[in-house]
C-alpha cells in the first residue's frame, strides 16, 4: 500500500483501519534465516499470552501495509520467528472502538508487567487523579469488581472499611484484608505505616550495590561507597572476559569487609552467586554482608505505592532519576545494544542510571534509618 505511513527508523509501523490509526513498535528490524522480522524484545524464559497478541497486533498492523515482514520475538533462549493468527484483533479492535468511544473511559488494571509499558505513568497518574482502588497493592481485576460491585468505588471508600466487610467481598482472610485496608489508607494520606520493628546495622562505611543485565552474559555491577568524608560510585562491567572486572569488583566490596551491602531484591544476590560460582570464588562472607531493603520494607511497611519497586518506593520520598523515561528495561536494551557498538555514551547513560539506582538506595536506607530511630 503505497499511501500508508511508512516504518521509521524506530521500528514504528502505523496505519489506518476503520477510521482508527494503528500503531505498533518492534524493537528491531533484521533479517534472520533469510527472511526480514520484525521483533520484539521480552525478557522472559517462555512466550506468553500477552506476547502473542503484542505479536498479532504487530503482524495485523503490518499486513494491512501489504509488507513482506514476518514478526518474531527475542526470549532468554534467543530468536523466534512466529506465525500468529490475527483473526481475534479483529474482535480486539471491535472492544477498542466501544472503549474509545465510550463517555466514561475504564480504569487501568495493573500487573506486574506494567513497569515495561511506556504508558505505565501514564495509567498510574490517571489512577491517582480518579482515586481507583486498583491503585490499592493486593486489588487485582477480580477483587476490583467485587469490591465495585459492592460499592466501593474510591480508595477512600476501602481506606474507611473494616476488615470483616473487605474480607467478605474479596474472599481474603482477615489479616490480609487489614492489610488492603491499610495499604488503602497510605495511599490515601501519602504515609508511610510502620507494621513490624526492624533495625538496621551501625557502621561507619557502607556499600549501596545494583545490578543491569543485558541479553546473555552482559552485565554491570554498579557500587556506591559511602565513606566519612564521602562517597564514590564505579561500576564494573561482566561480559565474555569477566574474571578481572569480577576480581576488581571483590577488591572494591573487601576494602572495608565488615562493611553492609545494601541491595533490592534477591537478583543482585542471586548475580554474586552466579559469579561466585563461576570464578569458583568462595562469596559466603559477602552474601552474609548483603540487606535486602525490598524484603525489610515489605516485612516491616506499608507504603503509598501501587508497586513495591525500588523506583516507586523512592519516589515517595521525593528522589528522582537524572535520565527521564528510563526503567531496567531500558537499560537492558541499551545494556545489550552497548554489547554491539561499545558507544561510550550508551554506556555513559547506564552508569548514570545505575549510579542513581544506588544513591536512591542510600536514600531509602537514610529514611529508614530515621524512622527507626522513632522506636
Amino acid at each position: 500500500m503505497k499511501d500508508q505511513i511508512q516504518e521509521v527508523e524506530d521500528g514504528t509501523f502505523v496505519s489506518e483501519y476503520l477510521g482508527m490509526t494503528l500503531i505498533a513498535k518492534a524493537d528491531e528490524i533484521l533479517d534472520h534465516d533469510g527472511e526480514r522480522v520484525a521483533i520484539l524484545d521480552k525478557p522472559s524464559i517462555k512466550l506468553k499470552e500477552r506476547h502473542k497478541i503484542e505479536l498479532a497486533f504487530l503482524a495485523f498492523i503490518i499486513s494491512l501495509r501489504g509488507e513482506k515482514i514476518s514478526v518474531g520475538i527475542r526470549l532468554k533462549d534467543g530468536i523466534r520467528i512466529v506465525r500468529p493468527n490475527t483473526s481475534k484483533i479483529l474482535l480486539t479492535l471491535s472492544e477498542m472502538r466501544k472503549t474509545f468511544n465510550s463517555k466514561n473511559p475504564p480504569g487501568p488494571s495493573f500487573s506486574y508487567s506494567c513497569k515495561n509499558c511506556p504508558y505505565h505513568s501514564d495509567c498510574i497518574n490517571f489512577a491517582v487523579k480518579n482515586g481507583d482502588i486498583t491503585m490499592i497493592n493486593g486489588i487485582g481485576e477480580g477483587r476490583k469488581h467485587a469490591l465495585k460491585k459492592a460499592g466501593f468505588l474510591k480508595v477512600e471508600d476501602v481506606a474507611k472499611s473494616n476488615p470483616e466487610v473487605i474480607s467478605k467481598y474479596t474472599g481474603v482472610d482477615i489479616k490480609e484484608a487489614k492489610r488492603i485496608i491499610k495499604q488503602a489508607e497510605s495511599i490515601s494520606t501519602s504515609q508511610w505505616f510502620s507494621i513490624d520493628k526492624f533495625k538496621l546495622p551501625t557502621s561507619e562505611y557502607e556499600y549501596f550495590f545494583d545490578v543491569e543485565k543485558g541479553e546473555g552474559k552482559i552485565y554491570l555491577l554498579g557500587v556506591i561507597l559511602k565513606e566519612k568524608n564521602g562517597s564514590q560510585y564505579r561500576y564494573f562491567i561482566l561480559n565474555d572476559h569477566w574474571e578481572s572486572a569480577w576480581n576488581e569488583f571483590l577488591k572494591f566490596l573487601n576494602k572495608y569487609p565488615e562493611a553492609p551491602i545494601y541491595h533490592y531484591d534477591v537478583f543482585d544476590r542471586d548475580v554474586i552467586k552466579k559469579f561466585g560460582n563461576l570464578s569458583k570464588t568462595n562469596v559466603k562472607e559477602l552474601k552474609n554482608r548483603l540487606i535486602d531493603l525490598y524484603k525489610l520494607i515489605t516485612r516491616s511497611f506499608i507504603l503509598p505505592v501501587r508497586f513495591y519497586s525500588l523506583k516507586d518506593v523512592a519516589r515517595t520520598i521525593g528522589f528522582k532519576w537524572r535520565v527521564g523515561n528510563f526503567n531496567g528495561y531500558e537499560a537492558m536494551k541499551a545494556l545489550s545494544l552497548w554489547g554491539k557498538n561499545k558507544s561510550p555514551d550508551i554506556l555513559d547513560k547506564i552508569a548514570t542510571y545505575n549510579e542513581d539506582d544506588c544513591r536512591a538506595l542510600a536514600t531509602i536506607k537514610e529514611r529508614l534509618e530515621r524512622m527507626q530511630a522513632r522506636f
